[in-house]
This record gives structure tokens, sequence and C-alpha cells, in this order.
């Protein structure tokens, strides 16, 4: 499995469920994943996304998901 898909699953689980793994997570959160782990949890992107570049500085490597409630599209 790739670096992307690890952090894209642990995102989608982390956005469903508020919680990976025993991490429990709340709504407005900002998190940086690497390699499908949680590496550090911050109040905003920015916060989070030096977090993630201080571990590692290469600019392709991990993702930022912000923990929201999943939202219904209603198309009429």
């Amino acid at each position: 499995m790739s670096e992307y898909e690890l952090n894209q699953q642990a995102a989608e689980q982390i956005r469903r469920d508020f919680k990976l793994g025993d991490q429990r997570f709340q709504n407005g959160q900002c998190v940086a994943l690497l390699d499908g782990k949680v590496i550090a949890v911050k109040e905003n992107m920015a916060e989070a996304l030096k977090a993630l570049r201080t571990v590692d500085s290469t600019p392709d490597r991990g993702m930022l998901v912000t923990v929201t409630a999943p939202a219904v599209d209603v198309i009429r």
C-alpha cells in the first residue's frame, strides 16, 4: 500500500469515527498524518503543517485533515 493510500485510509477513519486506534479527536482539530500515523494534532492547519514539516521536510509527503462531521449533499 502506498503512503498516500495509508494516509487516506487513516484520514477517512478519523473523519468517520473521530478516532484512530486509541486516539480520539474533536471537531475542528487539524491532524497531520505521515505513513498512516498521526504526527500531530493542532488547532489550525498552519500549526499542523509546521509540525509535519518538522518531522519530514519533503513537500510531497504527509497529509493534513480537518476533523469534521460528515456532510450530506442535497442535489435538487
